[in-house]
């Protein structure tokens, strides 16, 4: 656990779940595993805000319980506390794939964290039962979630269970079991929430968006490398790999072409059928690495080198962060350094076509961030006696993830501290605005005439607006290098998470 990664986790807490479920969630990160006494008294907090404070990371997932004899030991889950900066990219995929109702029902499910079925769709469909521009039904939220259910994007959430001899239970994953949901069950209980009596919990599968977001990097990797019909090919790769291997397998088992050739013929893609065996020679040999041709049977068979595309896609990674960080220059000897496995410092300055002092700079420099390492080599004693030492220079490619990394957690920690600063100093411009839009959504909901809801818009003045709106737009530039640098940090623990 670093430094780094506490400050960015202690941040997002405090963004999320407020002051004092940071104050429990950073005693957790620094001292492991504790019981309540032990937090009570290093926090020095009420019992009762500590037990809160843990039901509420408990209810999210973001902390674990561990029974130890008589006693229950709480341990946070960083890589969990993470995952909150991820939520719009969860939403919007959801939207993308498939529609507003599948957004709805994910974002509820985000905030709630569990909830059961009947609840759920009940609650969304009362939320926006008014609401004439999402045209919601019960009809079309029951199958959309049975979609999701499916489609494993949400899945039943673990059960308590008490073995015999203990009081502490123990949390039991079970099977997921898509629901038969009564939809006249559904409409009587929009009438009535207070008698639902669904007692099945369902939560959100993180992994099966990670497993999306996985193979949307390989499939625009491929067509940025080739062309769009390139891509196709690659994402029917995926699709196949999915019915034979396991999700986050180093390598899939073998996929014939027939298969393929099958699942080509059900797209509207002419190219794509008739160039088929074409588009996987040409991925084959300049793909990348990305797949290899696996065997000739039955026209030929392909795998999905999962592992090689993370090692490549991390690899543009770092030379994206050392050309930002020290320049075009730098990277250029970074790549060289990388692609030569173990150099020396004369040969860089042959091969980087830079001046000596120069190249000596930038290659320290690189040193020093440890973007690269250096093993000292003895030459073979020579005729007078003397040794000379030589210097090889290596990229320690799991080394240099792990320093990215670093780097990724501090820059998500800068920006949270900036939103925060922002929002602060502006807070009381944005609750007016919050204000407004929220009388001015209700007199729309309510049909109201434009010449009173421009009374109330009249009510934020010129240079408000045009305050709120720098405001807005450095929030929106934030939010955007948020979700990039969390692009790269997926990127990177794809990468550590083959061994």
């Amino acid at each position: 656990m670093s430094h780094q990664l506490g400050r960015l986790v202690a941040q997002i807490l405090q963004r999320y779940c407020g002051e004092i479920v940071e104050k429990v969630g950073n005693d957790l990160f620094m001292y492991g595993s504790k019981p309540i006494a032990m937090i009570v008294k290093s926090t020095g907090l009420p019992r009762t805000q500590v037990i809160e404070s843990l039901r509420t990371l408990m209810k999210f997932d973001l902390a674990m319980f561990e029974a130890t004899g008589p006693h229950v030991d709480y341990r946070l889950l960083p890589e969990n506390v993470l995952l909150l900066i991820r939520y719009p990219r969860y939403l919007l995929q959801m939207k993308s794939k498939y529609g507003t109702e599948a957004e709805l029902i994910i974002e509820e499910l985000l905030q709630q964290a569990t909830c059961s079925a009947t609840l759920l769709l009940v609650t969304i469909a009362n939320k926006y039962k008014d609401d004439k521009d999402k045209n919601l039904t019960i009809v079309t939220l029951k199958d959309t979630f049975i979609s999701l259910a499916t489609a494993a994007y949400i899945q039943q959430a673990p059960v308590a269970e008490i073995k015999e001899g203990s009081e502490i239970p123990n949390l039991v994953q079970v099977a997921t079991i898509v629901p038969d949901l009564d939809t006249r069950a559904l409409m009587q209980a929009m009438a009535n929430p207070v008698d639902i009596k669904d007692n099945i919990y369902w939560k959100v599968n993180y992994d099966r968006f990670h497993q999306d977001f996985r193979d949307d990097i390989m499939i625009k990797a491929m067509t940025r490398r080739i062309d769009d019909t390139a891509g196709e090919v690659m994402r029917l790769l995926l699709q196949q790999m999915y019915l034979s291997s396991a999700a986050w397998a180093e390598e899939s088992n073998a996929i014939p072409v027939t298969d393929l050739r099958e699942s080509s013929r059900l797209t509207d893609k002419i190219l794509l059928h008739h160039h088929l065996e074409h588009y996987l020679k040409v991925m084959e040999e300049n793909g990348a690495g990305f797949i290899r041709r696996a065997g000739d049977a039955g026209g030929g068979q392909y795998c999905v080198q999962a592992k090689v595309a993370a090692k490549l896609l991390v690899e543009d990674v770092l030379d994206h962060v050392v050309t930002e960080r020290l320049g075009s220059k730098a990277a250029r000897i970074f790549r060289l350094i990388r692609a030569k496995k173990y150099v020396e410092e004369e040969d860089i300055q042959k091969n980087a076509m830079l001046p000596n002092k120069e190249c000596k700079q930038l290659t320290y420099k690189l040193l020093e961030e440890h973007f690269i390492s250096v093993q000292p080599m003895r030459k073979s004693q020579q005729v007078s006696g003397t040794q000379k030492g030589i210097y090889l220079y290596h990229v320690k490619l799991f080394e240099a993830v792990h320093v990215c990394r670093e780097m990724c957690y501090a820059s998500l920690h800068n920006l949270s501290r900036a939103r925060r600063q922002l929002v602060s100093e502006h807070g009381r411009a944005l609750d007016k605005q919050r204000r407004v839009r929220t009388i001015v959504h209700g007199m729309r909901m309510r049909s109201e005439t434009e010449e009173s809801i421009n009374d109330v818009l009249e009510t934020l003045t010129p240079p408000e607006v045009n305050l709120l709106a720098q405001v807005e737009k450095q929030l929106k530039q934030l939010s955007t290098a948020e979700l990039e640098l969390d692009r790269n940090l997926f990127i990177l623990n794809w990468y550590l998470h083959y061994p």
